[in-house]
């Protein structure tokens, strides 16, 4: 009988977790499930909550009156910023994935990626508080008279514009100092802000990635439960966004925007200390170890016959072609962050009875649709698929499309009708992010298992973290593009332009849809 050879496995590979004695995280379940999967589902839930939080009311900050509070940033500039944000936060898990997966391990590197996430967070509402801080160790309102300048804040380049308003009310707080401890004032709420832009942006590259990953590796891989676990994954992330919206809304409409800021900062503190208090008990030993170290320990299998090298080549374009066709409806779907949330915000009338609906709360629509129709949808694709009338995931993402472009021609027509010298009804917003809810769900809930399938073995952070990039990071890079629009040819056109960019995106999955599924027969990756 031939001997088993000794060969090297890395700690994605499914027989290198076989062979792993089973872990706490394994060992002890919760309804059905390893409580270690409990543990990922709820550290995911509340920093989704924190980052979904601070995104509903970024926009809103930046373009609000310095005097109530904001920065008095134009449209474009502020669009332009949250695009930029967006984009980073999804263009580095990639790298994040990597040292995850090779270097640091998945444990350290979700405790590394919270604690800087957690200091970014804290310092988003610096902007009141710095200023504040220095006004007490000056002995003068130094926030008060900074939010009175009449100029925007928060610019890193001082014009003379802003060089004059700080003489002349810094001379106001004392001759001699004041205009000193004003321009200090002013760096200080500027540089706050960036850092926490900075701490977020670095948080999370490390640690979007390796959560779902770490997900999956509290099951064996022939677990039937762990697509329910993904499931209930994305789920924790829709409850996340839904709650984040009403109460961070709430927070920053009635106490201002650094109180919204504190209640996002409040929710990724809460996902750090249950982390770190309940990972060495839950995980056990899951995810300690990166796979370099795995590496060199050797496990007795029979290797598999490595795949070749042209079918690798057909899983990376099908992978890059689905990305495309994802960053487009993502463009379209971060509209409701960006362009959305301005319009909505003075063009639309949000009164219903006694209560003016706040803005943020569109955003926590868009993720009761996705909740509520989560089992909807999961079971229609059983049935389906009893039926062998299954839906590939080509036939999903033109669903989504399709949502996306209904929704920002609705949008349009909102515009159009504000255009006329009235406030559009608030049905049509609230239509709008019920769409883009119908296609996210749609969309998301077949990306995991497509990007796991594809990923090569022991790189499977690094993988999903590319799919980030190219969707979710690109896509929220082109919705910024889109306010220099608005302010060159307003809400309306700028609407109708991502509309139409929409309809080209659907048409073009449905013109590729056999071709895509004869490339992934081919390359052994079922869609």
């Amino acid at each position: 009988m031939q001997v088993p050879s000794r060969v090297q496995l890395s700690a994605d590979d499914p027989r290198a977790i076989a062979n792993v004695p089973a872990g706490p995280g394994r060992e002890r379940a919760w309804l059905g499930y390893p409580r270690g999967a409990w543990l990922v589902i709820s550290v995911e839930f509340w920093e989704r909550f924190s980052f979904y939080g601070m995104l509903a009311i970024l926009a809103l900050f930046l373009t609000d009156d310095v005097a109530h509070g904001g920065f008095g940033w134009s449209s474009a500039s502020a669009l332009a910023l949250v695009g930029a944000y967006s984009g980073a936060m999804y263009a580095f898990p990639a790298f994040g994935g990597y040292l995850a997966d090779r270097v640091l391990g998945r444990r350290r590197a979700v405790a590394l990626g919270a604690t800087c996430m957690l200091i970014g967070q804290s310092l988003t509402a610096s902007p009141a508080y710095l200023p504040k801080l220095l006004g007490l160790w000056h002995r003068q309102p130094l926030l008060p008279a900074l939010r009175s300048i009449g100029v925007p804040l928060g610019q890193l380049r001082q014009s003379g514009q802003l060089s004059a308003a700080l003489q002349m009310h810094g001379a106001a707080l004392d001759p001699v100092h004041g205009a000193t401890w004003l321009a200090q004032a002013y760096t200080a709420s500027a540089m706050g802000f960036y850092a926490a832009l900075f701490f977020l942006i670095l948080g999370n590259a490390v640690m979007k990635s390796t959560l779902v990953v770490l997900c999956g590796e509290t099951f064996r891989p022939d677990d039937p439960r762990r697509e329910g676990a993904f499931a209930y994954y994305y789920l924790g992330i829709s409850v996340g966004a839904m709650l984040s919206g009403f109460v961070v809304g709430i927070a920053s409409e009635r106490y201002g925007w650094a109180s919204g800021f504190a209640v996002a900062a409040i929710g990724m503190a809460v996902a750090l200390s249950l982390y770190l208090l309940l990972s060495k008990r839950w995980l056990g030993n899951i995810g300690e170890h990166s796979a370099a170290t795995s590496d060199s320990n050797t496990v007795s299998a029979t290797p598999p016959a490595a795949p070749a090298a042209a079918e690798t080549w057909r899983r990376i374009i099908l992978v890059l072609v689905l990305a495309a066709l994802m960053c487009i409806f993502s463009t379209g779907w971060f509209q409701m962050y960006g362009s959305w949330s301005l319009f909505i915000e003075h063009s639309v009338d949000r009164a219903v009875g006694p209560l003016t609906v706040p803005v943020a709360w569109f955003s926590s629509i868009n993720a009761v649709v996705v909740i509520s129709i989560a089992p909807i949808l999961a079971s229609l694709w059983v049935r389906l698929a009893a039926s062998n009338r299954s839906v590939n995931i080509i036939q999903k993402f033109f669903f989504a499309i399709v949502m996306a472009m209904l929704g920002n021609g609705l949008m349009y027509w909102a515009g159009a009708l504000a255009g006329r010298g009235q406030l559009a009804p608030i049905w049509m917003p609230l239509l709008g992010v019920s769409m883009l809810g119908c296609g996210e769900i749609v969309a998301w809930t077949a990306t995991y298992g497509f990007v796991t399938r594809a990923a090569p073995a022991g790189f499977a952070s690094v993988t999903m973290g590319a799919w980030y990039l190219l969707t979710l990071g690109l896509g929220g890079y082109l919705s910024g593009v889109t306010g220099n629009w608005v302010d060159t040819v307003g809400f309306t056109a700028t609407f109708g332009i991502i509309a139409i960019v929409m309809g080209v995106g659907a048409a073009a999955a449905l013109v590729m849809r056999a071709p895509l599924l004869r490339l992934a027969a081919r390359a052994r990756v079922e869609l």
